[in-house]
């Protein structure tokens, strides 16, 4: 029953945990979003040929053709009530959403962070309720602006042009809403355990040493408490005290190896993605003497890019995958495969990592964590591949004499990004695959017991005595 009750408690957890975080990355989404409010086409004079989305953070023009025109808003204050509360909202809900899943990381039933269950339990109320404060966060300014699109939709004072309908930005914050909040709630349901009562006799009690014996008849030593072994008269043993205190300096050094691996990886794949995401991958190159300041063109794997120098932005997604360079074609499937994999390491470090308790043995747990290593260093060539290959093309291209000025272009932002993600999932790769599976030292120490002194008043009695 009591396993049970654990693997049940652990199933909600797991639940919570997930629920939570997709609403966190919706939450996200919701608020990078432009479509917060979106044109209404009311009225006899619908012109179809452009859509207006407006978000919290610019506003977008959205031709018939497929070009998008993008402008960040100059100033804050000049923004609605709604739209000025929302930025700040937003922003809490998702500094609240990454503390709470920091939260339940680490008082999460399979990691080790905490020992005692009724502390975890406690954490884990913590992580909830803080799910539940960043719902709330993320639920009031998407009501607040729906309500003010409602009722200027239906104020007779208010002309056609300046209608506006719920853009999809605000379904995405109510669904990041119902799910942090959802999450939250069953993260909250953590009961802390009851204690269990133990029972002994009274009469005498034995200590002994945990030892399991091999086949060999030696035996094998179990994890070790250092601080348990501070009191020399507790373990008089000299031999296995030291064992254990350089077990403990050896295990303390490879978990933090473990965590600078992964944190430069973590670090690594938010630069890929960035990288892969941003069209700054090729940019105009001003030479010679007709030089034009008034736009700057960038070129990226998914999209061209011309910024004006009033500081328009108009993008335009490529029609046709085939029509692009050589290059630009394999950049995108390098790169996609780059994070897929980093997703991928992420998960296997997570089953193997000394901090969680999915794999008990020491020696599989490292054979894990040098696999997640080796991911991480496939994902950085993965990514350095393309990154080496678009910057050749264009130095070589830039130095063609054969090309006009206004074909060259020049190393773009996203280049150096995807080259710094490159350095650091290989950085991070290479120290996971450092974490050596730990050899078996065998050890007899001699077996120790106990005995607590009997009453001396119940031996001057003879058993005759007793009627």
């Amino acid at each position: 029953m009591l396993q049970e009750n654990k693997m049940v408690a652990l199933g909600l957890e797991i639940l919570g945990v997930t629920l939570a975080s997709l609403g966190w990355i919706v939450g996200i989404v919701s608020c990078a979003l432009p479509m917060w409010r979106v044109t209404a086409f009311i009225g006899s004079n619908i012109v179809t040929a452009q859509i207006i989305w407006e978000g919290i953070w610019m506003s977008c023009v959205v031709q018939s053709t497929g070009q998008m025109q993008c402008k960040v808003y100059d100033s804050m204050l000049a923004l609605s009530s709604d739209l000025q509360a929302a930025r700040a909202l937003c922003v809490i809900s998702i500094l609240l959403g990454v503390l709470g899943v920091l939260v339940s990381v680490v008082g999460a039933k399979c990691t080790n962070c905490i020992e005692e269950e009724q502390t975890k339990a406690k954490v884990m109320i913590a992580a909830g309720a803080t799910f539940v404060c960043a719902a709330v966060m993320q639920l009031i300014p998407v009501s607040w602006s729906a309500h003010a699109i409602i009722m200027d939709f239906y104020n007779p004072l208010i002309t056609e042009a300046q209608k506006r309908e719920i853009g999809a930005s605000l379904y995405l914050g109510w669904a990041s809403a119902a799910l942090l909040l959802i999450g939250g709630v069953i993260l909250c349901c953590s009961c802390p355990p009851r204690e269990e009562k133990r029972y002994g006799p009274a009469g005498r009690m034995v200590y002994s040493t945990t030892r399991a014996r091999t086949g060999q008849g030696r035996v094998r030593l179990p994890l070790c408490d250092v601080t348990a072994l501070e009191d020399s008269t507790s373990l008089p043993d000299l031999g296995y005290k030291g064992y254990c205190q350089r077990l403990g300096a050896a295990a303390t050094m490879s978990a933090g190896l473990e965590l600078i691996g992964i944190v430069l990886g973590v670090l690594g794949c938010m630069l890929a993605i960035i990288a892969c995401a941003l069209p700054m991958w090729r940019v105009t190159a001003f030479i010679g003497y007709n030089i034009v300041t008034a736009q700057i063109m960038w070129e990226g794997l998914w999209m061209s890019c011309v910024v004006q120098s009033t500081g328009q932005m108009q993008c335009k997604i490529y029609d046709s995958m085939l029509a692009l360079s050589t290059d630009l074609q394999a950049a995108r499937a390098l790169t996609v495969i780059s994070i897929l994999l980093i997703v991928v390491a992420v998960l296997v470090f997570i089953v193997g990592a000394q901090c969680t308790n999915c794999i008990e043995d020491e020696t599989a747990k490292a054979k894990v964590v040098i696999l997640a290593g080796v991911l991480f260093v496939a994902a950085g060539l993965m990514q350095l591949i393309p990154v080496c290959w678009n910057a050749n093309t264009i130095i070589r291209d830039f130095y063609n004499p054969l090309l006009s000025d206004s074909q060259r272009r020049e190393l773009g932002a996203a280049l150096y990004i995807g080259l710094a993600a490159a350095a650091l999932l290989l950085l991070g790769g290479s120290l996971l695959c450092c974490s050596c599976p730990p050899r078996e030292k065998k050890y007899s120490p001699s077996q120790m017991s106990y005995q607590a002194p009997r009453s001396t008043v119940a031996a001057a009695y003879d058993r005759r005595d007793y009627v």
